[in-house]
Parts: C-alpha cells; structure tokens; sequence
C-alpha cells in the first residue's frame, strides 16, 4: 500500500473538547508501545473505542492497540452536535423501507443501552442528558417534513409529540419556530468528552496511543503498520474505523465516501441577567426540518450552540479561512433566534466533517482475512459509528448475530463519480440544499 497522503487536522477552536472533563487525561505513552499486538484499531473516534471495549470483552487475554491522529475526541467524532439518536433522522428517504426504520430502531436501542450501561458501570462524570430531541420547522412549507418523521415514528411503534406555540416558546426560550415534533429517546452529550471519557475506562490490555497517525500498512502473511513517528508495529487482525478517511487505507469501495463539510459555534457561557428568556428551560436539542438548516443546542454549560454550513472538502480538510468565514452563516442563524442575545459573542468556532455516502449506506466489510473496515454514510454519526464499531469487533472474532449479518446485508456505498465531477456535483448541489433551506438556516 502507498504512503498516507491526508491526515486528521484541527479546524478552528474546538468547544466540544475545550469544555471536557477528560480533557488533560493521559493515556499510554508512546514508550510504552509493543512491536506486535492481536487486534489494531485504526482510528480513536466512537467506532474505535467501542470496538476497542467489545474486542477487550471478546477476547480478554488479547494485546489491543488503538491509533488515534489526534487526540481522542478531537476528530470529527468530536466535532458534531452530540446527538445520539434512537429514532431514525429521516424525512422518509426513498429506498428506505419501514422495516429498514424498525431494524435500525433496534439496533440504535441496543447501542444506546450498551453504551449507558457503560457510563454507569465505570460511574463515567460526562455531559449526558437524556433529554430528547426536537425536530423544528420555520417555514411553513417544511412543517410537511415534521409529519413524514411522525409517521415514520409511528410506523415503528414510537411515540412523538407536536408542539408550537406558547408552550414551544416556553420550552426552548425562543420564538423563531412555528412548530415541532419532539420524540424522547435522544440522549444529548458533549461528544468529545463522552467518547474521551469511554476511553479512559478501556482495560489495561487496550494500549491507547494519541497522536500517532498511521503512515502505511503492509499487508502479507503478517500486518506490518507503520506509523509516522517511524516505529512499527506487527498485527494479527486490522480494524479500519477512520470514518471520511477511510478511503486512504485502499480499500476496494474506494471513493463512496463523500463528505459535507460543516461548521459550528458556542457562545461563552451566559450569564444569569442573560437566562432570563430561559427561566425554567432545561438542556434542549433542535435539528431542523430541512436537511441543510441550523442545528441548535442549549447546553447543561449555559451556552448556545449552532451548526450549519455546508462545503465539499475535496481532500478532506477545512482550512482555517474558511472556518472563519463560516461565522457569518452562524451568527446569522443564532442572532434570528435569539435576538435578545445578539451582543453575546462566540468563544469556540470550529468545522468539522460529516460522513456521507451518495445513498446513504454504510461501510462494513471484511477487505481480506485479516482486516476489517466500517464507517457511517448517512450522517447520523454517533449512534450509527458506535454500532458498527461495536459489530466489526464481532466480525473480527467470528462472533455471528442477527445485527450483524443485517449490517453487512445492507452495507453497500453506491459508486461515486470521480474527481473532479465529484467536487464540482458535492458542491452545486450543497448550495442547492443551503438556497433552498432560507429561514431554516
């Protein structure tokens, strides 16, 4: 295999990881690297520390080392809006079909209790609220897509509530939405924080290794990595879970991972004259009901956070001029909610990469006998990585299940035009979808 061309980079100041408890937590120091392990996780986001904590349960007498670019919670795993769905994000997708939503119902359900139970077994202290979600609309043309979801709920046997008014402004200290549909079983989290935190809990026979990017893999009788700092390291069996940089590791799908680019932003804290639109608020989170409009947060830390923006990065980084232009966007959709709070200014502006693919499939795949590749596509990242993570460590050790053998079922990325008509197709249409979204940006 080539040499590594791209690499993890930071984009911007980073509010999820700034505000982490774990922050200053210290894993395994590079001395303390084996020349040989058993397993090999490529990739330190919720894919690979869930698949670090399933191969540890697996095969408990095992070596396992972990490889992260940057630190752990840093990478775009860090870098959402911290949402860990239940309900399916959809609007009623073509192709998708309700027993496609029950299924994944299912399997969102199991990972979310897997991953609770975790929380609660090491008593991890991490931002973790299970509070629901809200999905809300401002133009009435979209309010349509609100009753799509609520079918879809109802269609797998869930419960949502339609909420507008009074009693919508009461609960989100803001009048700019006309209405929305609120479904409970979403646990909102400080993502970088919570995928740090599950980390540090790992066994002592998972070696973790941050910063220390991969620069090639060999593979013959025995997996030869070799990593940028010049040392190597022997594998039995290779777990690729990089997410969009999947595709720098030569695997047969290669080029089905088509990224949008994104952007988000955190106030400072607020200060108590400042809360009192929130008398009574609790910690909220709000998608909107158009694909490419703001996604909005009001934290247990007292700020408000917003999401938008869409760009193709093309090789896959977000440079810093472009982090910065995409304040303008932020403000804009943070002044038209909050009105009242237009003074209050931003302390983390950041960008970060969502996962997709063109019909929205998933990685998840055995490339040869010894290595394994998974990575969400359909930009529900948290639940969904944490999953696959958690079912490649299974494919690794031949553990069989129904869940598994959905995944690789329907687990097929649709081809991808090359560049650069995949550049110039990414980026027309992400300024169709942000025209078309207008007051839901």
């Amino acid at each position: 295999m080539e040499e590594i061309q791209r690499f993890p980079a930071k984009a911007g100041d980073l509010g999820w990881f700034e505000l982490s408890r774990f922050k200053d937590h210290k894993f395994t120091d590079i001395s303390k690297l084996k020349k040989d392990y058993d397993y090999v996780i490529i990739g330190g986001g919720f894919a690979g520390v869930n698949a670090a904590h399933k191969l540890a349960e697996n095969r408990p007498n095992a070596k396992i080392a972990l490889f992260e670019a940057l630190k752990i919670g840093m990478g775009d795993s860090g870098r959402n809006a911290g949402f860990l769905m239940d309900i399916p994000h959809s609007f009623g997708e073509p192709g998708v079909t309700m027993d496609d939503h029950k299924y994944r119902l299912h399997l969102n359900k199991l990972i979310i209790e897997r991953m609770r139970n975790l929380k609660n077994k090491y008593k991890l202290q991490v931002d973790w609220v299970e509070s629901g979600k809200y999905l809300a609309g401002h133009e009435t043309k979209y309010l349509k897509n609100l009753d799509a979801l609520a079918n879809i709920v109802a269609g797998v046997g869930g419960k949502s509530q339609f909420i507008d008014g009074e009693e919508l402004a009461a609960r989100l200290g803001t009048r700019y939405y006309q209405k929305a549909v609120y479904t409970a079983g979403t646990v909102l989290i400080n993502p970088s924080e919570t995928v740090r935190g599950f980390a540090s809990v790992l066994p002592e026979n998972v070696d973790i290794f941050e910063e220390t990017p991969v620069l090639k893999i060999d593979e013959g009788k025995t997996i030869n990595i070799q990593l940028v700092n010049g040392k190597n390291v022997k594998a039995g069996d290779l777990l690729l879970l990089s997410g969009v940089f999947i595709d720098s590791f030569g695997i047969e799908q290669k080029g089905r991972m088509t990224p949008a680019g994104s952007f988000g932003a955190f106030t400072r804290e607020l200060t108590e004259d400042e809360l009192t639109e929130f008398k009574n608020v609790k910690p909220w989170g709000c998608t909107s009901a158009h694909a490419a409009g703001t996604t909005v947060r009001f934290t247990p830390t007292k700020r408000i956070y917003v999401r938008n923006g869409l760009t193709f990065p093309t090789h896959l980084t977000l440079s810093p001029e472009r982090v910065f232009r995409a304040r303008k966007m932020l403000r804009r959709a943070f002044e038209n909610r909050f009105p009242k709070l237009k003074h209050v200014n931003f302390e983390f502006v950041y960008g970060g990469m969502i996962p997709l693919t063109l019909n929205g499939a998933s990685f998840f795949f055995q490339k040869s006998p010894h290595v394994y590749a998974a990575a969400v596509g359909d930009g529900s990242g948290l639940t969904r990585s944490s999953m696959l993570g958690y079912y490649l460590a299974d494919l690794a050790c031949g553990i069989d299940s129904e869940e598994l053998r959905y995944l690789l079922k329907t687990s097929h990325p649709k081809w991808c035009p090359p560049e650069p008509i995949k550049t110039i197709a990414a980026n027309i249409r992400m300024s169709l979808e942000e025209f078309n979204a207008k007051g839901e940006i």
